[in-house]
């Protein structure tokens, strides 16, 4: 696996792992995983529901989908989603797609949690629920987290290898050591740079030996 590749899949995993959060966060909308079969054909068992923030008026229309939580009694009860099957004066029945009844009793308004804005089916229902387990959230980071340190770990010891060889003199030598320059550390070097036809002679001592040579 090339490091870009590890990269671009250590990122993604993060996003998958951030936006339902995110999405949660900026909108207020909340999930449901439905759990019975009593809205199929429309909804089936592990479909997972993005709902919506309820408006008020939801009881009001005939075949409204919405979100309650009512128990027994009235009491605040588990998430479920039905239809709205009637209307009453304070609020309405509901009955489930795949039932012949209406439910038990009639709902209020104040029963109401929401209506679903989309459904997640299928597959990526299924692949959703596990991410956004505990399980599932730890798994996500600690793949991302190997990919992400092979991808950019990598990539910065590629970047120091490459920078090594060739970056500037040697460790321990000496400016002007090796490029022909005076090195004023090293007495045995001469000041100022070499002349390639050799050392000039001085003039005086020509003359001497042309006149002894007379």
């Amino acid at each position: 696996m090339s490091r870009r590749i590890a990269r671009v899949l250590g990122t993604l995993l993060l996003l998958v792992l951030a936006l339902p959060l995110a999405w949660n966060l900026a909108t207020g909308d909340t999930y449901l995983r439905v759990t019975g079969g009593s809205m199929r054909p429309t909804y089936e068992v592990g479909d997972v529901l993005v709902v919506q923030r309820p408006a008020g008026d939801e009881l009001t229309r005939v075949g409204q989908v919405v979100v309650v939580g009512f128990g027994a009694g009235g009491a605040a009860g588990q998430p479920y989603v039905h239809r709205v099957d009637a209307t009453t004066e304070d609020g309405a029945w509901l009955r489930g797609d795949g039932n012949d009844r209406r439910d038990p009793q009639p709902v209020r308004q104040d029963a109401v949690l929401g209506t679903p804005r989309l459904a997640v089916t299928g597959g990526a229902a299924a692949a959703f629920t596990a991410a956004q387990s505990v399980p599932g959230r730890a798994t996500l980071v600690a793949a991302a987290g190997a990919l992400l340190w092979f991808g950019l770990g990598s990539a910065r010891r590629g970047r120091s290898r490459a920078a090594a060889p060739g970056g500037g003199a040697p460790a321990g030598s000496r400016p002007g050591a090796a490029d022909g320059l005076h090195d004023p550390a090293d007495p045995a070097d001469p000041v100022g740079p070499v002349d390639p036809a050799g050392p000039a002679r001085p003039r005086g001592r020509r003359h001497r030996v042309a006149a002894g040579a007379r």
